[in-house]
């Protein structure tokens, strides 16, 4: 679970800690995987995690995502055959993983939720440890390297969905299309 970066364009803030619908915007995605073997989430934040997961921060802090990823694959030694990576910014992602367990990765090193256009939510995706663990040691240091780059060179397939379940909230007109959509009743904003 990514919890660091920015958050330059929601001013500067503590994403991880932005609520959303009287929650974290953490405590989203960390419900879609509280039944995980472990959990990690990597990056400093005040928001709150549950007290068994381990909490890491890549280096150097704010490193970016791949940077993040790699650190908190690191972090857990005792691996399952898949690991999902999540930020921390995607309030869908309880659907979404619902949607990517449920997809076939048939000989694929995972399965990436991407959006009707075919674009590809890199940090919403369920990836074969294995894979995952050797694309990193092939990507060298990760600090500010792209997401593409750590999982670019993998054979992924993808999940989609009708709704905006893969949208994340990057911005306060996205948190304010989220807050509706819930308000609403809504499972997520229109794609």
């Amino acid at each position: 679970m990514l919890a660091g970066g920015a958050g330059s364009r929601l001013g500067g803030v503590d994403k991880a800690a932005v609520e959303l619908a009287g929650r974290s915007l953490l405590s989203w995605p960390l419900e879609a995987v509280r039944d995980a073997r472990n959990l990690v989430v990597v990056g400093e934040t005040v928001a709150a995690v549950p007290e068994r997961a381990l909490r890491v921060v890549e280096e150097p802090a704010g490193g970016g995502p791949a940077a993040a990823s790699v650190a908190g694959l690191r972090a857990i030694r005792d691996a399952a055959d898949w690991t999902c990576l999540i930020a921390c910014d995607l309030p869908g992602a309880v659907r979404a993983i619902q949607l990517l367990v449920g997809a076939d990765a048939g000989d694929a090193d995972g399965v990436v939720m991407a959006a009707p256009d075919g674009r590809r939510q890199w940090l919403l995706g369920r990836y074969r440890t294995a894979a995952l663990r050797a694309a990193a040691d092939a990507l060298g240091d990760p600090a500010d390297r792209s997401m593409r780059a750590l999982l670019g060179g993998l054979r992924l397939t993808t999940a989609t969905a009708a709704e905006g379940v893969w949208r994340d909230v990057d911005t306060w007109s996205d948190h304010e299309q989220w807050a509706r959509a819930l308000s609403d009743g809504r499972e997520a904003p229109q794609a």
